[in-house]
């Protein structure tokens, strides 16, 4: 199982909770290739670590009636601000290149990018040049994914192996708890 360590909680929670401040996410989004390059207070074992919390499903919802469908494609869309358009490695459930931008937003988009040319700064503009992306393809909209057909059967699994914890919501809890 991937706990999550100190380190993904002082990020998270510093940085990237998602009820925290946008300006903060932001920022952190824009610095986060320095931080990468300099392995910043353990940086890298965070980026690793939020790459294992997706494959597994076993970084819990941070909101305790959240389904973990959505706090796991919360995680990508964090990952993908941090990181850049490669998918996690063994992301079971990637999201399409296409769709970046196209068909779903991240916080980063919604809150760094803005609407118009001129109102981009540098970092953002950097940003979208590292994912290939220009501000027309941002505002063109978003949608959620719909939970894939396998996906509850894939977290059992995952849970009877020990890959995750159980929560209190799912079916299978109570015999395993």
């Amino acid at each position: 199982m991937t706990p999550r360590t100190e380190t993904f909680r002082l990020w998270v929670g510093n940085w990237f909770d998602d009820r925290g401040d946008p300006e903060t996410y932001v920022e952190g989004c824009d610095t986060a290739p320095e931080w990468l390059a300099e392995d910043t207070d353990g940086f890298r074992a965070f980026r690793d670590e939020l790459a294992a919390h997706i494959r597994d499903s076993s970084h819990k919802p941070l909101r305790g009636n959240e389904p973990q469908w959505v706090n796991d494609e919360w995680l990508r869309n964090l990952y993908y601000d941090l990181f850049g358009p490669e998918p996690p490695p063994e992301d079971p459930y990637p999201v399409p290149a296409e769709d970046w931008s196209q068909r779903r937003w991240t916080p980063y988009m919604l809150y760094g990018v803005g609407r118009s040319e001129e109102l981009l700064s540098d970092s953002a503009r950097a940003w979208l040049a590292a994912r290939g992306l220009t501000i027309n393809d941002v505002n063109k909209g978003s949608h959620r994914r719909a939970e894939p057909d396998d996906y509850q059967e894939r977290l059992e699994r995952l849970t009877r192996e020990g890959a995750r914890p159980s929560h209190p919501d799912e079916p299978w809890h109570a015999e395993l708890a």
